[in-house]
């Protein structure tokens, strides 16, 4: 249980750090604005900066309380640690990434007939994608 808490602490941190960057994030689209014309994107930003704080300060909480009870911490062990969701999670994460690559490949083949802009802005969202993915894929074959 005490490797469940200390598991739970970290990542409580993480939430705490991304919370703390989204605050910072929405005070700069509110204090600096940028605008470039009638381009309303900071709106977006600000828009987002405040969905991504309402998330983080939802599982600040979830995880203050499990880390206060013992009740709490067991069952988010077990949401954490059961193979049936562990397989469903890998299963559905390998099939979406595959579906997300070829929906950015498709937006940027159409993108490219409209926008530059957007269509170099979907190369390099995909380009990151699979330099990731092959990151990760080196990491593990390494590891395992």
């Amino acid at each position: 249980m005490e490797n469940i808490r200390k598991q739970a602490k970290k990542t409580l941190i993480i939430y705490i750090a991304v919370l703390i960057a989204s605050i910072v994030l929405w005070v700069f689209f509110n204090v600096v604005e940028i605008r470039g014309g009638e381009n309303n994107s900071s709106n977006f930003g600000r828009g987002f900066c405040v969905g991504e704080i309402a998330f983080m300060a939802v599982n600040i909480a979830r995880y203050s309380a499990a880390l206060k009870s013992d009740e709490k911490l067991k069952r988010l062990y077990i949401s954490v640690t059961d193979e049936r969701e562990k397989l469903i999670c890998e299963k559905s994460d390998s099939s979406s990434f595959k579906a997300i690559l070829c929906i950015i490949v498709l937006s940027a083949m159409v993108a490219s007939f409209y926008s530059d802009t957007v269509f170099y802005t979907l190369i390099a969202v995909m380009l990151t994608v699979v330099f990731v993915k092959a990151g990760f894929r080196f990491y593990y074959r390494r590891k395992f």
